[in-house]
């Protein structure tokens, strides 16, 4: 039965992948647009939708025959460094910490992921569950191996590498083009992705310093926003912060017709007009609080081609023009 449910991630992880693309000299827009992902984000704490980002993989891994493009995004920006995901474990003293503060707070990144750290004795499994939807995926496997190393390193230093690895992927080559793997044992066809660990090596300390770039304003949990109605909203809101998106492309987005879409829509008692000219609304808000930027950038920002097409709107929402709205704050 095909799964409807519109999985999301923070959009944080976008700047990884953004960097990773641009690093290896290709248009990151250009990629983006191809699988209807925004090139632009505002807000590192608003949420996308995954499946996206498995295209988009897969995708350069392809076309631009990187057979190790998974590696690559992951280790380009660790995950300690992005900016929703590094002050949730900045406080870890030892590796042993980190590892469980990660496993607790990794459902808020993105929906239906299940990391733990399982002893076995001599050493403990560094563990992911897979998602059923994406079984098999080799790209975002690689990705997702690669950065549990990463935070291992944390504390062992960059030398120490796993003496085994099980993968869920199907035996193949393309796990020696990453570096990171070629010194392990790998068992393939697993029922998870998982990591050796010797358990002494858990009391290592770790000093994690983030560089905080932005103040983290809202607590948007992924895993919280599985349902329809929250998924919906919560892509209507991040796109339309820098566009005017109308419903064919936020069918695009998420994964079904139009039809389908107006159906569940209408299911859930909502208005996709509604929930549009809500968030450009609350965009508009926020964006006014913000006096380095003039009006007219904030209407091009919003998708507006003339000014007074966006002050009309706002004095619709608000019943007062932009510029009194500014005053009155």
């Amino acid at each position: 039965m095909k799964d409807n449910t519109i999985h999301m991630v923070k959009s944080a992880f976008h700047a990884q992948f953004k960097t990773a693309i641009e690093n290896c000299g290709l248009s990151a827009d250009d990629y983006f647009s191809s699988v209807n992902l925004p090139t632009e984000i505002t807000d590192p704490e608003s949420l996308l939708p995954l499946k996206p980002f498995f295209h988009l993989i897969n995708i350069i891994s392809i076309n631009e025959k990187i057979p190790d493009f998974g590696s690559l995004v992951a280790q380009t920006t660790p995950w300690h460094k992005v900016l929703s995901l590094g002050p949730l474990i900045e406080q870890s003293k030892s590796l042993q910490e980190l590892l469980n503060k990660f496993c607790e707070v990794a459902s808020s990144q993105s929906s239906l992921v299940k990391f733990s750290l399982i002893d076995e004795g001599s050493h403990h499994s560094f563990s992911y569950s897979d998602v059923p939807i994406y079984n098999g995926d080799i790209q975002m496997e690689l990705y997702r191996i690669t950065s549990m190393i990463q935070l291992v390193q944390l504390a062992t230093g960059i030398d120490w590498l796993p003496e085994s690895i099980r993968l869920i992927m199907r035996e193949t080559n393309t796990v020696n083009a990453s570096e990171l793997l070629t010194t392990s044992n790998i068992i393939f066809s697993q029922s998870d992705s998982a990591i050796s660990i010797q358990t002494d090596l858990l009391q290592l300390p770790v000093n994690l310093k983030i560089n905080h770039k932005i103040k983290i304003q809202h607590n948007n949990h992924a895993n919280e926003n599985i349902t329809f109605s929250t998924s919906i909203r919560n892509i209507i809101n991040t796109y339309t912060q820098t566009k005017n998106i109308n419903i064919s492309e936020i069918a695009d987005i998420a994964n079904m017709s139009v039809r389908t879409l107006q159906r569940r829509l209408s299911d859930n008692n909502l208005n996709f007009n509604e929930l549009h000219n809500d968030a450009r609304y609350n965009h508009a808000k926020e964006k006014l609080r913000n006096k380095n930027l003039n009006i007219s950038d904030i209407a091009a920002n919003l998708g507006y081609s003339e000014v007074a097409h966006f002050s009309r709107a706002f004095h619709k929402w608000s019943g007062v023009s932009p510029s009194k709205f500014r005053k009155q704050l």
